[in-house]
């Protein structure tokens, strides 16, 4: 069979017995291309090597289509950033073809499929393998491919770019993607594929319940945590909302907030865990983007560093913006101190805002002045308080 023939009869299979995935890959031309490693894709091409896709039975190449119209469905190439290639398309990897895998669809051979990944964004996965956490004690089932110490080059960030981005390697053997090839379209690109795959979510059938759920993820991407460490601050205020004057600060995120009719708050108390489990580009980043939402505030912030007790404590005003935190510690976890240390010296401050990994112990009892509990840790939520997740 020629392989162009090939090509076109899976794609043809891909719409029949997969109408979801069909409806996308609709969208893409085909393209062959010898100085490809096996496929790549970007938001108008589908660029294959002939002599790969001659070595795949047909099966299998209905499952490479799946896989490469699903990078761009999923958003990965806009979502990438300025996180490493290769790891962040291996991460890719795992976040969709476990998912493809589950809806039947037949994968060439080692690809990168692991069930821990199950149910995780590319960029939590990213974290896990650009940043490990030691291994758990219990046994975890892998998949097709391990991952952690026996995959040295994953998430080192060490590995020097392509020096063509629109022709990358594949590190995960059924082919990558690459970058909008027209940047000043970059936008109107991503939101031409978002009401795409809302289309096909839609119209192309019973969509599988992973796919329901990267659909979601794509189309309706939770609010940014500095969108909701704002909106906390506002609300624990001691003034009054203003509802006829909406805030335009986050309007473009089709968020609409009150404006305050005074925006001057009681001091905000800010406590660090510094157990160690905080990394030092966390901090500078939450710092940062606390910063852009506290100086908006003729306020006073408070900075309490603890692991086990109080290390350090920092006053900023609004002229010390931004913040510059040099935490001091480096033991346990124990949550309780602040509380105390809050109490015990008479603070009132409107609320506290405390940024951790989660893992200590709380105060038997809920304070009464309002907490935010910023985490790094996916999943781990506090007793009371509200929780919020960290991202990068």
């Amino acid at each position: 069979m020629d392989t162009k023939d090939k090509i076109l009869k899976a794609r043809a299979r891909l719409i029949l017995d997969y109408p979801f995935y069909g409806a996308l890959v609709m969208r893409l031309t085909m393209e062959e291309n010898k100085d490809v490693e096996t496929a790549v894709v970007n938001p108008r091409t589908i660029r294959y090597n002939p002599q790969w896709v001659d070595s795949l039975p047909l099966p299998k190449v209905v499952g490479m289509l799946a896989h490469e119209v699903m990078h761009i469905a999923m958003g990965h190439c806009w979502r990438q950033g300025n996180r490493d290639p290769k790891t962040f398309n291996e991460a890719a990897d795992y976040a969709i073809n476990y998912v493809l895998k589950q809806s039947g669809i037949e994968l060439p051979d080692d690809v990168l499929i692991d069930s821990r990944f199950q149910d995780m964004s590319a960029e939590e996965i990213y974290e896990k393998i650009y940043c490990p956490s030691p291994p758990p004690q219990e046994n975890q089932q892998g998949g097709d491919r391990e991952t952690g110490d026996q995959k040295d080059s994953q998430g080192k960030g060490q590995g020097e770019n392509p020096p063509n981005p629109q022709n990358p390697p594949d590190p995960g053997g059924c082919g990558t993607f690459a970058p909008d090839p027209d940047p000043e379209k970059k936008e109107e690109d991503e939101m031409d594929w978002k009401q795409a795959v809302a289309a096909a979510g839609k119209f192309a059938g019973k969509v599988p319940a992973g796919i329901q759920r990267m659909i979601q993820e794509v189309l309706y991407p939770p609010l940014p945590w500095t969108v909701l460490l704002r909106d906390f601050v506002e609300k624990s205020a001691r003034n009054d909302y203003n509802w006829s004057r909406c805030s335009t600060r986050y309007a473009h995120l089709g968020v609409v907030l009150p404006s305050l009719i005074s925006e001057e708050i009681p001091e905000v108390v800010i406590a660090v865990d510094t157990s160690g489990s905080i990394t030092p580009d966390m901090l500078n980043h939450f710092a940062s983007e606390a910063s852009q939402v506290l100086e908006a505030f003729p306020t006073t912030v408070r900075v309490l560093y603890c692991d086990t007790e109080i290390n350090k404590e920092e006053v900023f005003t609004r002229q010390d913006m931004p913040l510059k935190m040099e935490p001091i510690g480096g033991g346990g976890t124990d949550f309780r101190p602040v509380f105390d240390h809050i109490r015990k010296n008479g603070y009132s401050p409107s609320c506290v805002i405390y940024f951790t990994d989660m893992y200590g112990s709380f105060p038997d009892r809920e304070p009464e002045t309002p907490t935010l509990w910023i985490s790094t840790s996916k999943g781990k939520k506090a007793p009371w308080g509200q929780t919020i997740e960290f991202t990068t």
